[in-house]
């Protein structure tokens, strides 16, 4: 693993896996394609999808996973992959996610870790929360326009 957290955001956010302007900003359907474009990369097979939108959704009913601030980390174990997998969609104002501080989301990290792996489970939260609080790096995704641009912001504060 990279020797900072901001480093392992970047190395984990790949730009095939990187969402914008989506259609639809509501929280299902936002979930919903980043397991898609997970499928679509080749990361999860399309048989695992359905274990993973369950296991998301198991997930969110013990609380949501939209922490404030404009950011969410819908998030679950896997038993199926040893290594973490992260797509990241960039929305204009994501809706339904139940944020608790009742913000609109415009940040969205879909975070699938292996089930026995608690220390890389920690590591990732703690990469993707440490990179969000930090108001620079919110609102450079924000002036994002591309898959390309989001993933640029990642490199170039890791």
């Amino acid at each position: 693993m990279p020797d900072s957290p901001t480093k392992l955001l970047a190395e984990l956010v790949r730009e095939e896996n990187i969402l914008v302007s989506l259609p639809s900003e509501e929280r299902d359907s936002v979930v919903k394609a980043l397991v898609q474009n997970m499928v679509s990369a080749g990361l999860v097979t399309k048989a695992q999808s359905s274990t993973i939108s369950r296991l998301l959704n198991e997930r969110e009913s013990l609380g949501s996973t939209a922490l404030g601030g404009g950011v969410a980390i819908p998030h679950a174990r896997i038993g199926f992959s040893e290594k973490p997998l992260v797509a990241f969609a960039l929305l204009k104002a994501g809706q339904g996610f139940n944020s608790l501080d009742g913000a609109l989301v415009n940040f969205v990290f879909l975070t699938l870790t292996p089930k026995g792996d608690d220390g890389v489970h920690r590591a990732v939260l703690q990469a993707i929360t440490g990179f969000v609080r930090n108001p620079v790096h919110r609102k450079a995704l924000s002036g994002c326009q591309t898959p390309a641009d989001v993933k640029s912001v990642f490199v170039d504060y890791a």
